[in-house]
């Protein structure tokens, strides 16, 4: 029991650092103002460090400091009061865990997830905005070529109806015209027998007869054949002088040169891209163009369409009538 009483008394005995600085202080005739002023620090950080408050200090290691300065400033010595700090168990600094520097790894490396993530989300979109924007491009072109084409077509058959109706009726106006001359023909001849008839009726029957069969049989077979040759030799001098005139009008130094014998939609673009011509083009109308080879190429109907290429035709019979012909030159 005398032991623990005289362990008490020893503890009670020994001053705390607080204490210490405050007799120092108060035996040199300075305020807790003053100190705070010459150190440049809080009056109540000084009462906190006087009256051993040290748990309110912002952090052990500044805490350590402070009493440094303060005994520096007072003129004690400074490893004698931060040790009794120490024995006391107070302000002594502690190991903080590294924690703030691993989060903020996993944090940026979260951010670095999303901004990829957001990456490859706006890459998609512009590219699915690219692609349809590109389809829609398609399906407008296709349906302008498909109302020309279709536009196009009565066109044709309404000239080739006219055409095919022009022969029969030249051939029905010759046949009406052979029939009233045979007609006429025939009269005559049934009104001179009639009238030589009665005077000799055994001689003038095989006397008219074969004065009438052949002037019949000449008038039967000519008249046609002379009426429907100067047609047919037209036409064939038509096509063989709009042929002419298609291979005359090209060039010598046009790389495309297109002639139409009908309406007619065509894009034509070079291997810039350049669109070199595009739209509807009307009978009769020619076309010379010039631009870096190979050339894409769109007709709607290539059946109207002749085209020279350098000079030399290219063969549109392989592309079927009515249909949209897609080509590129030279191939």
């Amino acid at each position: 029991m005398k032991t623990e009483q005289n362990e008490t008394q020893k503890n009670e005995e020994v001053m705390r650092p607080g204490d210490v600085l405050r007799q120092a202080r108060e035996e040199q005739g300075y305020s807790q103002k003053d100190i705070a002023s010459r150190l440049r620090l809080r009056q109540t950080v000084i009462d906190d460090i006087e009256n051993n408050n040290f748990e309110a200090a912002q952090s052990a290691t500044f805490t350590r400091g402070y009493v440094r300065s303060y005994a520096k400033f007072v003129g004690l010595n400074e490893d004698e009061l931060l040790s009794q700090l120490d024995k006391l168990g107070h302000a002594q600094p502690k190991e903080q865990e590294m924690q703030s520097f691993s989060r903020r790894t996993k944090r940026e490396k979260h951010d670095n997830r999303i901004m990829s993530l957001t990456w490859v989300l706006g890459t998609v979109f512009v590219g699915l905005t690219a692609w349809w924007w590109w389809q829609s491009q398609q399906i407008s072109q296709e349906a302008e070529i498909v109302s020309v084409t279709s536009a196009a077509q009565p066109l044709d058959e309404s000239l080739a109806n006219a055409n095919t109706l022009a022969p029969s009726v030249n051939q029905t106006t010759a046949s009406d015209a052979s029939a009233a001359n045979n007609s006429a023909l025939l009269g005559e001849t049934s009104q001179a027998t009639t009238d030589q008839a009665p005077t000799s009726p055994a001689l003038t029957s095989p006397v008219t007869e074969p004065a009438t069969l052949p002037e019949l049989e000449a008038t039967f077979s000519p008249e046609p054949v002379i009426a429907q040759a100067p047609d047919m030799a037209e036409e064939v001098l038509k096509e063989v002088t709009l042929e002419d005139e298609a291979t005359s009008q090209v060039a010598p130094d046009t790389d495309l040169a297109l002639t139409f014998a009908g309406d007619c939609w065509i894009d034509i673009r070079d291997a810039n891209g350049k669109r070199l011509d595009t739209g509807i083009k009307k009978a009769g109308e020619t076309l010379n163009l010039n631009g870096t080879a190979p050339y894409k190429i769109v007709l709607g109907a290539p059946g109207v369409v002749k085209m020279h290429y350098k000079g030399e035709q290219v063969d549109l019979s392989v592309y079927p009538a009515g249909k949209v012909a897609r080509l590129k030159l030279p191939q």
